[in-house]
């Protein structure tokens, strides 16, 4: 089932694009097509749990619109992404209801300590978002954006970071974090392909593989 093309199809087109022309000029680990596999996981996840979709939806396309000014100014884009995306939900004739809910998803997405996911709809863009971080996305992504900001691959230094380190730091521990069942299903199988991906690269880093 392509469910990116399902969400997409259920969104108004006019704020699709809208939403899209955000993504203008991103990194590749945080362009519009990260943005179209968490709306991709959102859909999947959110059938599974029985969510408000419309919320989630609406959440998902414009939770990370906010990137290109925080690449700008340093503010975390999920406040900016929240703030934006009231203007872009009135123009679509949303109440105020549904755009209070899709905000407060959007900031519980990116959370860190004080903030956390309380509905479905902020796990389920929570899980979805740390997900699209794993597996071989994940892998890709990494990699992507080392290449990006101008990391090596491979060093010998400690203090240098990697792909590998992104891993060993972060990426390992993100499948204990998911919040939902189906999240949790993902997660797993995706943590897997990633776990043995990057005991290769050790191997062939060795001269073994």
């Amino acid at each position: 089932m392509d469910y990116a093309a399902l969400i997409v199809e259920a969104l108004p087109a006019r704020l699709v694009e809208k939403a899209r022309a955000y993504f203008a000029g991103q990194d590749p680990a945080h362009d519009w097509f990260h943005n179209l596999r968490v709306m991709a996981l959102c859909e999947r996840i959110g059938r599974e749990e029985g969510a408000d979709m419309t919320v989630l939806r609406l959440a998902a396309l414009l939770h990370d619109i906010g990137r290109a000014e925080e690449s700008r100014t340093g503010e975390c884009h999920a406040e900016i992404s929240a703030r934006e995306c009231e203007a872009l939900l009135q123009e679509e004739g949303y109440g105020e209801e549904v755009i209070a809910a899709v905000k407060k998803a959007i900031l519980t997405h990116r959370f860190r300590k004080n903030n956390p996911p309380t509905t479905l709809e902020e796990k389920i863009l929570f899980d979805a978002d740390k997900i699209d971080s794993i597996g071989a996305i994940g892998v890709v992504r990494a990699f992507a954006y080392s290449g990006y900001i101008g990391q090596p691959i491979q060093s010998d230094d400690p203090l240098q970071h990697t792909p590998a380190k992104e891993f060993e730091k972060k990426l390992i521990l993100l499948k204990d974090r998911m919040m939902t069942a189906t999240a949790k299903l993902i997660a797993e199988e995706r943590h897997r392909y990633m776990v043995s991906f990057f005991d290769r690269w050790e191997m062939e880093l060795r001269g073994e593989g």
